[in-house]
């Protein structure tokens, strides 16, 4: 069974929500403290970091993505150095989500980081970005601890290559299908996809880069058990990710709607509500005599007629043992018949 500290997956059990700081902490240690305040108040399961050495990470030849571009006009390793933390500084961080009962996990970017996390989190998440490194990959499978895979940037085949090479057990790995665009699209969500990657066994989660809240909800709709999103203390901040993120003020009405989800979803047999009780007597019909009946004549068909309320009168799915039926005493027209006016 997969597992990360305490918490058990299995098909029972609710969504492992990771509310992904990355670096829209800014290379800042205050504002990374106040976004896992927000993420332990909502209730989310985890916080997630990016760590990393940037001079074993980027070359001084790596560009920017398209959606890097609209911030900096640097490239990637000046870009990265500034939102980058030291070691100390996660060490630090650590402390403080165990001081807010929050579990805390980073991704590592090279191996150097991977050595430096290895004694602090429960679970080793990798980034689409790094879902081919075997170079990395295989190294962070000797730690033996449950790895968190992402899928963006990968179609079917190389999905099913790297699930072969890696060859790691059904216990020990995740997968995320996600859409590395920022932000991505609803319309290109591709979220049937989850359905198809529970065909391969694993825990099967969703990485959201949506803006809003409706892909993971599908999500979780389609049976997501881990949801990773990111957040941000101010959409207008400068950074690569704070446009795609969701606003902390608005993170625990995503936990809760997502919980709320899970429920509606979980629902095996239709039940009626109060509510659909109080309406169905006034909203369904019931039936009414349609021409005036004199004392024991016979009921036909054409003598009915289907009108609203149901409330006092007999149902029409009760037609069959109205029919043939003779009437106690005259009828008018309009009357709606009782059992007890019937012989």
């Amino acid at each position: 069974m997969f597992k990360i500290k305490n918490i058990k997956f299995n098909k029972n059990t609710n969504a492992f929500i990771i509310a992904e700081i990355g670096i829209n902490h800014n290379g800042h240690l205050k504002n990374a403290f106040k976004l896992i305040d927000a993420a332990s108040t909502a209730k989310c399961n985890a916080v997630k970091f990016q760590t990393f050495d940037v001079d074993t990470m980027v070359h001084e030849s790596a560009e920017l993505a398209n959606y890097q571009k609209k911030f900096t006009s640097n490239n990637q390793k000046k870009m990265l150095k500034k939102y980058q933390l030291s070691y100390k500084d996660f060490i630090k961080i650590k402390k403080y989500c165990d001081r807010k009962r929050i579990i805390f996990l980073s991704t590592p970017f090279d191996i150097k980081s991977a050595n430096f996390l290895k004694n602090l989190v429960p679970a080793f998440k990798v980034s689409s970005g790094d879902n081919d490194n075997l170079i990395l990959l295989n190294h962070i499978k000797k730690f033996k601890k449950p790895i968190i895979l992402s899928l963006g940037m990968m179609n079917n085949s190389e999905i099913k290559e790297i699930l072969k090479k890696l060859n790691i057990k059904k216990n020990k790995l995740s997968i995320l299908h996600c859409i590395s665009e920022y932000p991505t699209k609803l319309s290109d969500s591709q979220l049937g996809v989850i359905k198809e990657l529970k065909k391969f066994g694993y825990i099967v989660g969703f990485s959201d880069h949506t803006v809003g809240f409706e892909a993971s909800i599908g999500a979780i709709c389609f049976g997501a058990q881990i949801i990773e999103k990111h957040i941000t203390l101010d959409n207008k901040m400068k950074g690569p990710d704070h446009l795609a993120s969701l606003n902390v003020k608005d993170l625990k009405k995503f936990v809760d709607t997502l919980r709320t989800m899970e429920k509606l979803r979980d629902f095996k047999k239709r039940s009626i509500t109060s509510e659909e009780v109080k309406t169905k007597f006034i909203a369904k019909k019931s039936i009414f005599i349609n021409k005036n009946l004199s004392k024991h004549q016979k009921i036909n068909l054409k003598d009915l007629i289907p009108l609203r309320p149901l409330k006092h009168g007999i149902s029409i799915k009760d037609l069959d043992k109205i029919i043939n039926k003779k009437v106690k005493k005259n009828i008018g027209k309009l009357y709606q018949i009782k059992f007890k006016d019937l012989i």
